[in-house]
């Protein structure tokens, strides 16, 4: 995501220094080699010191413990943002940790990556969505949302809370439920794996994620049971509806497909 974002912003405009932090020495090279970089560091250091604003693209684990390091590296008046995955807690920890002077705005691009440096793209954030969380100053937050939409993106504004209520059901719970329905299949024998198809390899697709990258987020998530007690209701009655008639079924089956409709 942080090489897609670097890639994003040149793109917009060559005229915007962009600073990288990068521990992989191979990778801090080629972001030089191809200019989606102006300086690439191993490790956060002084020459953050200009940046107007810093974005945070690590597994959200390591994003927490850079929150304070970060920001007192940032001059006054500096924006830290962040491409998380679950913003409640995040940002309790941010009110804790972020130096006064450094304003951090939560925000999380509803669209990832996979394929490491050579798999990023300044394409990524053109067409897609970007939630702004709205907890904190109030220039810093229209800076941000300025900052997504010049890279092409699309920004839903929303609390911290209402954003973690909605990725809860969207993103946190689906990674779950592939998971759990990965471990089921493979719990039901090996006939079940070898007449296994195209359908459960995409509904299991999210169970890949290593655990650093989805897992740490989705157990941020307090909003997960309530999200998991809505899916529960809704299996609980297309079973009831299935058992019931032929009629009950299609008419529960058929509502459910025109949600998915609507939804996409």
């Amino acid at each position: 995501m942080g090489a897609s974002l670097a890639r994003a912003v040149k793109a917009a405009d060559q005229s915007v220094r962009v600073v990288a932090v990068e521990p992989l020495h191979d990778v801090r090279a080629a972001a030089l080699r191809d200019g989606v970089a102006d300086v690439a560091l191993a490790e956060p250091g002084p020459a953050l010191g200009d940046c107007e604003m810093a974005v945070l693209c690590t597994p959200i684990a390591a994003l927490e413990a850079l929150l304070g390091p970060v920001s007192r590296l940032l001059p006054d008046g500096a924006v830290l943002t962040d491409v998380g995955g679950a913003k409640e807690r995040l940002l309790a920890a941010a009110r804790r940790d972020v130096r006064p002077g450094v304003h951090f705005v939560g925000a999380h691009p509803m669209f990832g990556g996979h394929g490491g440096f050579a798999g990023s793209s300044a394409e990524k954030w053109r067409g897609g969505t970007v939630a702004v969380c709205t907890d904190g100053d109030g220039s810093a937050v229209d800076a941000v949302e300025a900052f997504h939409r010049a890279l092409g993106a699309g920004v839903e504004r929303c609390t911290a809370a209402e954003h973690d209520e909605a990725v809860a059901m969207v993103s946190h719970l689906p990674y779950l439920v592939a998971s759990a329905l990965a471990s089921a299949t493979r719990e039901a024998g090996p006939l079940a794996a070898k007449l296994a198809g195209p359908g459960l390899r995409d509904m299991t697709r999210l169970a890949a994620f290593p655990f650093d990258i989805q897992g740490e987020v989705a157990r941020r998530n307090d909003h997960l049971p309530a999200a998991a007690g809505r899916l529960g209701r809704h299996l609980d009655a297309l079973l009831a509806a299935i058992a019931e008639s032929p009629g009950a079924a299609r008419q529960a089956l058929e509502a459910a497909r025109t949600a998915r409709e609507e939804l996409f």
